[in-house]
């Protein structure tokens, strides 16, 4: 798609393919609209792609030259010199009347600081830029100009909701994600790196906090997702999945199957998704016992010594439930790996090569017992049970409360959440595991 050498340029135009070359930009050509870009790698059926207007052109080209750094969490940068951090957001969808109230915000935002008397904005993509997809009739013409830019009462800093810098629009394509909306935020430019980052990070967050709480507007910023990730979670895709239809076999609960599709389309929150899935497991643990303690109910009612007259007969079938209702979860997780997982396929699962090193000591995610077939003293789902449980209880427990140790929350959108796919890949082969053993009940 990079225009070929001997084509015209404009001297702009060549100007912007050297910087696009030599930033490992390879998918852009200049043509009637503009600039359009692809992501990196992907072929001409790509859903997405950004046609940039040549109006745009110097602006792109300026902010090509600016000294900057790919921001380490989201998509974004951060410019030393200019004191700038530019993170690229997404507005939550389904909120009823959060675009009525955007605009209405965007009207009553008046700035009144230096950015606004020298206009030394960060320019942004605001005439008719468009999002392509792979097909014509979804192409977006994203017109709109305005901006919601607010001062610290000391002027010691700026924020700014509006479009797209062209800048951050090209990490956000290459990232394959839809360019729109992003937040500046205008610091001192004395400040280190490290310390843009550090107070830029706190400034996001509480403005998108009171953007939740004071004006109804859900707006989250859009983190990396590794190429790795990716990479993995199509090839488990493409390995499992079958290219053949068939009338349904499988009876499954509704909720359960409500439960397996959110958790499912929760891929891009990870610690929701694993979450989604234990509940799974969970409604099938509740099952597992119940059927454990009526089974042996039964067996002792029909024992020839009871005596429903007698006090002992009446207490063994009291044990009996205080004994099954009141082990701890995780052995009965434990139990139902063991009732429903066939070990086999999970030994087969983990010797997957697309999870590198993930499931071993050496892996991302801390505090939990790394997975290996090999191991003589440990049953493998054993390891897998104690495993899920664990991180489940990270997820979910308070990181300073005694019972769970050192422990520490897994926090969403942290670098070990983004690292928890391959496990959220794992729980989702148990849920199926155990949905299917079901079936046979």
């Amino acid at each position: 798609m990079v225009d070929a050498p001997e084509a015209e340029l404009t001297e702009e135009e060549e100007s912007l393919r050297t910087k696009l070359l030599a930033k490992g930009y390879d998918r852009f050509a200049f043509t009637d609209d503009g600039l359009e870009i692809a992501p990196n790698g992907s072929r001409s059926f790509v859903r997405t792609e950004l046609a940039v207007p040549p109006i745009s052109f110097p602006m792109l080209n300026e902010q090509l030259d600016w000294d900057h750094f790919e921001h380490p969490q989201y998509i974004g940068y951060i410019s030393p010199s200019n004191g700038i951090v530019e993170i690229g957001l997404e507005q939550g969808v389904g909120i009823p009347g959060s675009n009525m109230r955007l605009t209405r915000i965007i009207k009553n935002s008046i700035p009144q600081c230096a950015h606004s008397l020298d206009d030394s904005w960060v320019p942004v993509l605001s005439d008719g830029y468009i999002i392509r997809r792979s097909r014509p009739e979804e192409n977006r013409d994203i017109r709109e100009a305005a901006r919601v830019h607010l001062s610290r009462r000391d002027d010691s800093a700026c924020i700014e909701l509006s479009n797209c810098s062209p800048l951050i629009a090209l990490m956000i394509i290459r990232a394959q994600e839809r360019p729109k909306q992003s937040l500046k935020l205008y610091l001192d430019p004395r400040l280190s790196r490290e310390e843009l980052l550090e107070e830029s990070e706190e400034i996001l967050h509480s403005f998108l906090y009171e953007l939740n709480t004071r004006n109804g507007i859900v707006f989250n910023a859009i983190r990396w997702r590794t190429q790795e990730d990716l990479i993995r979670t199509r090839r488990r895709a493409s390995r499992s999945n079958i290219d053949s239809t068939r009338f349904p076999i499988v009876s499954i609960d509704s909720e359960v199957a409500k439960l397996f599709n959110f958790a499912t389309q929760a891929s891009r929150n990870p610690t929701l998704a694993f979450l989604t899935y234990y509940q799974i497991l969970e409604h099938f643990l509740f099952i597992m016992i119940r059927r454990a303690a009526i089974r042996d109910v039964r067996t002792e009612l029909f024992d020839r010594k009871f005596d429903e007259r007698k006090d002992a007969s009446i207490m063994k079938l009291i044990n009996i439930m205080e004994l099954r209702l009141g082990k701890l979860e995780s052995k009965n997780l434990r139990t139902l790996l063991h009732e429903a997982v066939r070990k086999d396929l999970v030994k087969e699962f983990l010797e997957d090569s697309i999870w590198g090193n993930h499931f071993s000591s050496k892996g991302p995610i801390r505090g939990v017992r790394a997975l290996s077939a090999n191991d003589r003293n440990v049953d493998l789902l054993d390891q897998v049970a104690e495993r899920v449980y664990k991180i489940r209880n990270r997820i979910v427990h308070a990181k300073d409360e005694p019972k769970h140790g050192e422990s520490t929350v897994l926090m969403p959108e942290s670098r070990e959440s983004d690292s928890l796919g391959p496990d959220v890949q794992l729980i989702r082969f148990l849920a199926m595991e155990v949905i299917q053993e079901s079936q046979g009940r």
